[in-house]
């Protein structure tokens, strides 16, 4: 899982960005055009773990933040103890992003028998801090070990040993590689900045994207260096791999700042933090060395979310034929039927197993110090090629803020200019979103088709209320800052305490109101 990774940020789809690593992947897997995750990375990483949306696991505003007193509910059972259940040894490398304000709240507390990586959401590529506090653990302790080398490095060395380690093993091994690049900060070694020497180093816009397409590289190159251990570890021809995002890109079309935006999203609408498809729909490919090859290189257009890959996974690993896991409660469906070599007619096939999903259900206003009690204000649904966005506080940029709200790679100045309608209306004096696109017809979403189609809206509105209506209340708090509360001394560094809160006292799952269903 990438992080921050934009739909033109890979060779296959933008083929002057080098990923050779990503792109033998897609070569000899299937891509999977409609695949769908979250705005932001902390919810779809709750969604991943738990085969929940993330308004029903509580993680569906904003990303947890290092002083949050909030982390990923431990009344919800994860993917990790799913597969232990069934005899799988559990590794994950690199970020973990689900909170650490409780020992209960830790990877090793979750069903991950060996983590090494950050557990907050990005860190300098060097020091490996956040705010000042050193995030780097290994085995749920601090690790200074080899600090000054580039994270990306470091992430690519703990796959192959956590690979290696596991060679005689008789035990399979089910493995989360989760690295933060190419999220910010635009931090390269020199190889890593050669990589796109074609983008001009001299101005500032070519400068940046150069830099984050080092970051790119980098993250390439750990899906090599994973290949290579599977190889050396005689374990790639019976291992299944999927590549993708856990947002789309941060580019310059992104809806909050301070932080360094050169991904791109286009010919997607918009990017991270957004509910069009440039900010939730991300490059997806399932690898399997049991495919056909007459499947391998191919592509799928059914839907599937990123909450499927819970049951999908339990069901592809199941090593008893015989044996039955219930999944109490999740939204996540089983795509194993979808991903086989033996799917065909994928005209019928397309909505067999999942015709709409929960794309988002949450408050959109992105503000930190007065988080929504509800999340409920803003939603958006898929129903087969339909997708509805509405909301009385989501942020879809003004055109007047920004010049495309499908702004180009700057390494492909030639590609036509998109535009497209604006999606605000204003009910009741208020400035309120309505969006209506048909994905079939229009997949960079510009006509807008909500005046013109009130059946479908009428329909899917149905849905989202539906959804409203199971929601729980989000967990999300900040009633800390970072100090000496959340922070202890580790030698000559600060590291993270897990002992500032209590998961049944400050954030117990609950229903929301009856209030925030209307």
């Amino acid at each position: 899982m990438a992080d921050d990774m934009g739909w033109n940020d890979v060779g296959f789809h933008n083929p002057k960005v080098k990923t050779p690593n990503i792109d033998a992947l897609r070569a000899k897997g299937i891509e999977l055009t409609q695949s769908y995750v979250q705005p932001v990375c902390s919810a779809t990483r709750s969604a991943f773990l738990t085969g929940r949306y993330p308004s029903n696991n509580g993680l569906q505003l904003l990303v947890i933040l290092q002083e949050a007193q909030s982390c990923l509910p431990v009344e919800h059972k994860t993917l990790y103890e799913y597969m232990k259940d069934e005899g799988y040894v559990t590794k994950q490398v690199g970020k973990w992003h689900l909170g650490y304000c409780d020992t209960t709240c830790l990877p090793e507390s979750r069903g991950v028998d060996q983590f090494r990586g950050v557990r907050t959401g990005a860190v300098d590529y060097y020091n490996w801090t956040e705010e000042g506090v050193l995030q780097r653990m290994v085995d749920g302790s601090p690790s200074a070990e080899n600090i000054g080398t580039h994270l990306a490095i470091q992430d690519a060395i703990d796959v192959r040993e956590l690979i290696l380690d596991h060679e005689d093993n008789e035990s399979p091994l089910f493995m989360w590689i989760t690295p933060t690049a190419p999220h910010d900060p635009l931090q390269n070694t020199p190889e890593m900045f050669a990589t796109h020497d074609f983008l001009d180093a001299n101005v500032l816009e070519t400068r940046l994207r150069r830099r984050y397409l080092g970051l790119v590289s980098a993250l390439d190159n750990i899906v090599g260096e994973t290949m290579k251990a599977l190889k050396d570890a005689d374990l790639d021809d019976n291992t299944i791999i999927v590549f993708s995002s856990d947002n789309g890109g941060a580019g310059t079309s992104a809806t909050f700042g301070g932080l360094e935006y050169y991904a791109n999203n286009y010919p997607l609408r918009n990017g991270k933090n957004s509910y069009t498809d440039g900010g939730v729909r991300t490059p997806t490919i399932y690898y399997d060395p049991r495919l056909s090859s007459t499947t391998q290189g191919t592509s799928r257009d059914f839907l599937i979310h990123v909450s499927d890959w819970l049951p999908t996974f339990v069901e592809l690993g199941k090593l008893n034929p015989n044996r039955i896991t219930l999944f109490g409660g999740i939204d996540g469906k089983s795509q194993v039927s979808n991903l086989q070599s033996t799917y065909n007619n994928p005209v019928t096939r397309k909505y067999l197993v999942r015709s709409e999903m929960l794309v988002a259900l949450s408050d959109a206003t992105g503000d930190i110090n007065n988080p929504s009690d509800c999340a409920t204000e803003d939603a958006a649904y898929r129903w087969r090629d339909w997708k509805l966005i509405y909301g009385d506080q989501y942020y879809l940029r003004d055109p007047a803020t920004v010049a495309s709200e499908w702004p180009k790679p700057e390494e492909s100045p030639e590609l036509p200019e998109i535009t497209g309608d604006d999606c605000h209306r204003t009910v009741g004096g208020q400035r309120v979103v309505r969006c209506l696109f048909n994905l079939a017809n229009d997949p960079s979403e510009q006509h807008n088709l909500f005046d013109d189609n009130p059946s479908i809206v009428y329909l899917i509105l149905g849905k989202i209320y539906a959804a409203k209506i199971k929601s729980v209340k989000p967990v999300y708090r900040t009633t800390l800052g970072a100090n000496d509360v959340t922070t202890q001394p580790f030698g000559e560094y600060i590291i993270p305490r897990h002992d500032y809160c209590t998961p049944s006292i400050h954030f117990p799952l609950e229903s929301n109101d009856l209030v925030c269903f209307f």
